[in-house]
């Protein structure tokens, strides 16, 4: 870039008044706001032609530059003006190029511009907050290039789009246009180059045969196209070179027309619903096809013969799909161009051939993915120096990894996945490559001390092996570049190395389910970690107080330990947490049991959880981490959680599910009555802890809970009559409590057994074997209702005193003692049925207020 020192424009320009093309690309013009177009404006009134791309301009479009009656260039790419379009700009009537890629621009695209007669060409891809439709009609017959990518342009394409005959090239990638692709895009005979992807086109793929001698490019890649590929709409593109249709819902049979395109050179298929078998055609003429995506989608039967006789083909994916058979890999040695090989996820079985033409196949190969192949044999790979991504994961492979394979690739290979297979250990000696960024060992039966890999390595997963070591203490020395570290569900033993704070770029770091102890190193509370699972150890101490306002954890899973103490306010300040939160943020589940954690539960802790409160979810998902930058580094969260009374592990947490288990540890005071407000909450464990005082009435509010479990506390006061009205409850357990009076009475507590009820001394009634006596009524709430029903209760309460008083004395006499014992015992029973009847009314009528 050519820096100039003056600032001032109009030092450079103002003795060129006659100047009719002006093009100062790439300089760095130090000019201040919008003054620039005003200088060129009042010194440049004949100039024909403005060209100032990248050259730091700044501030708002000035609408000065449309005194410019002669202008018909305008390309102002690259440059930061951060403003609207000015539509006087549509004013010019010879206006032939309007550029102005990458400027920052906003508002609405100015309708006005497509009505130019003159116009050859609009050009402002990547103006990411210009938004608006594209007008109904358009005048601006001679348009030659649209392009408005990556911008918020969208609705409907307009069919006056087929009148502009002369277009050639289409570019509306990554906006928001919807409905289907017009037909009349079918009278574009000019179009050369069309690119409608990453919007939301529905219906299907029309014909676009009257472009046939020009198209060279198509993409209608990640849309929601459907329907089939009839083969003759794409016969006779001769110019054709690429062709992506890829993440999409089309269906039907591949077509056969696809492999006569002399020119063309990459085809993308990938994501569909293509299925069938794919029919070996006599007429293979794609002889320059060298890339060719048919992964995902439904294909069947073997892999096409036809395949092996596309010359320069350097890529084939023909993963996840059902394709049969057996097949060899030196096979594929034919492709002498082969670069990339993806037979992943088929219901294949590649074998491999030992021969010495075999071992000397896929020389080029740099890229080899067979998982799930049903291999038993390792492949020999000794001598293919270009190999850089292998994939063999979830095959039947055991014994040793021989040490050979950190050598292929002359030493350069960068990604290694031998997850789900039967290695038992890594033959040594061994030297893991230093390029070597993606290692994946996990679920495999590896024993002894956990590998030390090289400090490079960005994913590193040592998940559900055998390993029995502790942690070496400079393990976290060699993670200084790694993003997502896991050694999850191994036997490791001993401390977490202190060097672990050494590892600065880790997202996801789970050392879950093995027999670590000690303390937690403070440097866990790292701003850069999203992920922090230590689960099911034998950590003991307290969980330190130190988490950071930068705080990004979006999971962190401290239960089955034996941790103690309060819990860290500052946790208040990891707004992203979805799995544990303690404060204002989008949590869902909160797991902190079989700890010691103590203290009170106060009030605004469940308030707090927005999450379980109001979080409105945008659709069924599970919850995960992916990370931003690199969507390999991927962390499914799962749960461990006592659902029904069963312990549950939830492998895939959908992002509807909602819990709360502060369960097995010493907790103390009542329960806030602000649970009630947690409507959208499944699952409450509140169980062995020391928690005193009432069942909260507002318990009743939470309409969608399915378990609770308060039992083993020392709970007290009535069972609030308004559990009787969760109709979704389904598990309920408020066992050894010091609760009191009778039982609910409602159609959901009758199908619970006496289980749910036992080691409360003062509970009585169904489905416990204890009658409740006439004290039995502390639930009954006192105020009278508008049917008066109180008054009849009391009014029978005195008929039983007052006749008492009179038969009292009689009492003594022993046929008088009998007729009282069989008739006052049934006049209390019928009492007592009559104010449970009432109860239950009042009890239907209340449920309706929450």
């Amino acid at each position: 870039m050519l820096y100039i020192e003056n600032p001032d424009l109009s030092m450079l320009i103002q003795n060129l008044t006659k100047l009719r093309h002006l093009y100062l690309d790439n300089i760095n013009i130090f000019t201040h706001g919008y003054n620039w177009s005003k200088v060129v404006s009042s010194f440049l009134p004949n100039l024909q032609s403005l060209s100032l791309t990248s050259c730091n301009l700044s501030g708002p479009l000035d609408s000065s530059l449309a005194k410019l009656k002669h202008l018909s260039v305008i390309r102002l790419d690259g440059n930061t003006f951060s403003s609207q379009i000015p539509e006087s700009f549509a004013d010019l009537p010879n206006l032939t190029v309007f550029s102005l890629q990458q400027c920052n621009l906003s508002g609405l695209l100015p309708y006005k511009i497509f009505q130019v007669p003159t116009l050859k060409t609009v050009d402002l891809y990547s103006n990411e907050l210009l938004e608006g439709p594209l007008p109904d009609t358009m005048h601006a017959l001679e348009l030659e290039n649209l392009i408005l990518s990556d911008t918020r342009v969208g609705g409907r394409v307009p069919d006056s789009i087929g009148s502009l005959k002369m277009l050639s090239r289409l570019e509306l990638s990554g906006c928001g246009f919807t409905g289907p692709i017009p037909e009349s895009m079918q009278n574009l005979t000019r179009l050369q180059y069309l690119d409608l992807s990453a919007n939301q086109f529905t219906g299907s793929v029309p014909s676009f045969q009257l472009s046939k001698n020009h198209l060279v490019w198509v993409n209608l890649y990640l849309n929601n196209l459907t329907g089939g590929i009839p083969s003759s709409h794409w016969e006779g593109f001769d110019t054709l070179e690429y062709l992506n249709l890829a993440s999409n819902y089309l269906t039907g049979r591949f077509p056969e027309s696809f492999l006569t395109l002399k020119s063309l050179g990459e085809l993308d298929l990938s994501n569909n619903s293509f299925s069938g078998n794919i029919n070996d055609p006599s007429n293979v003429s794609s002889y320059k096809l060298y890339t060719m995506d048919l992964s995902s989608n439904k294909f069947e039967g073997p892999i096409p013969g036809f395949i092996f006789k596309l010359a320069a083909l350097s890529t084939l994916k023909l993963s996840s799909n059902k394709f049969t058979g057996r097949v060899d890999l030196h096979m594929f040695g034919r492709l002498k161009e082969l670069q990339a090989l993806d037979l992943s996820y088929n219901n294949l079985t590649v074998s491999v051939d030992g021969s010495e033409s075999a071992s000397a196949s896929l020389s080029e190969i740099s890229t080899l993915k067979l998982a799930s192949c049903n291999m038993q044999q390792f492949p020999d790979l000794k001598n293919r120096s270009r190999l850089w991504d292998l994939d063999l994961s979830y095959n039947q492979l055991s014994g040793e990894i021989p040490n050979w394979i950190w050598e292929v690739g002359n030493g350069f290979l960068r990604s290694l996945n031998l997850s789900h297979n039967r290695f038992c250990s890594l033959q040594k000696p061994y030297t893991f490559p230093f390029l070597l960024d993606v290692l994946d060992l996990h679920s495999n039966h590896l024993d002894g001390e956990i590998p030390i890999p090289p400090k490079r390595v960005y994913i590193l997963d040592y998940s559900s092996n055998n390993f029995r070591s502790s942690i070496p203490v400079d393990f976290g020395n060699v993670l200084t570049s790694t993003f997502f570290f896991s050694v999850s569900n191994n036997n490791l033993v001993g401390p977490i190395p202190q060097s672990i704070c050494n590892a600065s770029s880790l997202a996801v770091l789970d050392l879950s389910n093995n027999s670590l102890n000690g303390s937690l190193p403070s440097c866990l509370a790292t701003k850069t970690l999203k992920v922090l699972n230590l689960r099911g150890n034998n950590l003991t101490g307290v969980v330190l107080d130190v988490f950071p306002e930068s705080c990004g954890l979006q999971t962190l899973d401290l239960s089955r330990n034996h941790l103690q103490g309060p819990l860290p306010q500052t946790l208040v300040k990891c707004k992203d947490l979805t799995v544990l939160n303690l404060g204002s943020n989008s949590l869902q589940i909160i797991d902190i049991a079989s700890n010691r954690f103590s203290g009170v539960l106060l009030p605004t802790l469940f308030t707090s959880f927005q999450g379980i409160v109001n979080k409105a979810q945008s659709g069924l998902s599970y919850l995960y981490f992916k990370h931003p930058a690199n969507s390999a580094i991927y962390y499914q969260d799962s749960v461990s959680v006592v659902l029904k009374g069963n312990n549950r592990e939830l492998e895939k947490i959908l992002n509807t599910f909602t819990s709360i288990d502060f369960s097995n540890n010493s907790f103390q005071g009542a329960i806030p009555v602000t649970v009630g407000d947690l409507k959208l909450i499944f699952l409450v464990n509140l169980s062995h802890n020391a928690l005193t005082g009432p069942v909260p009435v507002s318990v009743g509010k939470l309409k969608v809970l399915e378990s609770l479990d308060l039992s083993v506390n020392k709970l007290s006061g009535s069972i609030p009559q308004q559990l009787a009205g969760l109709s979704f409850l389904s598990s309920l357990n408020l066992s050894y409590n010091e609760l009191s009076g009778r039982i609910p009475h409602g159609s959901k507590f009758q199908t619970f057994t006496e289980f749910s009820f036992i080691g409360n001394q003062g509970l009585c009634g169904m489905p416990l074997n204890k009658s409740c006596n006439v004290n039995a009524t502390s639930e009954f709430p006192r105020e009278t209702d508008k049917n008066g029903s109180d008054l009849y209760v009391s009014i029978g309460l005195g008929f039983v005193v007052g006749f008492v008083m009179i038969v009292g004395p009689l009492v003594l006499l022993k046929r008088w003692r009998t007729w009282c014992n069989n008739h006052v015992d049934g006049l209390f029973s019928r009492i007592t049925k009559t104010m449970n009847e009432q109860k239950g009314v009042r009890a239907h009528e209340g449920s309706t207020l929450f």
